[in-house]
């Protein structure tokens, strides 16, 4: 079984977002565990100094030898067919674990996306983070899907 871990910034409040994670979630339990850990958001903090705060705070949940994927709207975009052999080899790194990292309201320091291995990208609008974490998990499930060789367009 394969392991990843999922940082983000604050937490989910609306129940339909965390009814959907749960969803895909079950979906992939037979393949990847996924370990969602959340930092706390600095609201009182504004622009970079907000992201620096938050930033700093998902850094220390990375090992130093995790593999940080940051997702960004300015990173690599895929297809499902490209994400899954992008994934692959992350999760079958021997040391660390596979890290996706999501940003709070006001996105990732400079400093956290020097850190990353990988700027990731789920589609160059805009969308609430909560969303963001939604679509991941969906796009994971489909990756891993693609990845054991089933159907994957359902």
């Amino acid at each position: 079984m394969y392991r990843l871990k999922l940082i983000t910034v604050g937490k989910i409040k609306k129940n339909y977002y965390l009814e959907a994670m749960e969803h895909y979630a079950k979906m992939l339990r037979p393949v990847v565990r996924i370990d969602v850990q959340n930092v706390k958001d600095c609201p009182q903090a504004d622009g970079a100094e907000r992201r620096r705060l938050e930033s700093a705070r998902i850094l220390d949940k990375i090992g130093p030898r995790d593999t940080l994927v940051a997702l960004h709207e300015a990173g690599r975009l895929f297809t499902s067919v490209e994400f899954a052999s992008f994934l692959r080899p992350l999760l079958e790194i021997p040391a660390g674990e596979c890290c996706f990292v999501i940003g709070g309201a006001l996105g990732l320091s400079p400093e956290l996306l020097d850190r990353a291995q990988f700027q990731f990208s789920l589609s160059p609008l805009t969308m609430p983070h909560e969303l963001a974490q939604v679509v991941l998990y969906e796009q994971l499930f489909r990756a891993t899907t693609i990845m054991t060789g089933r159907t994957y367009h359902y």
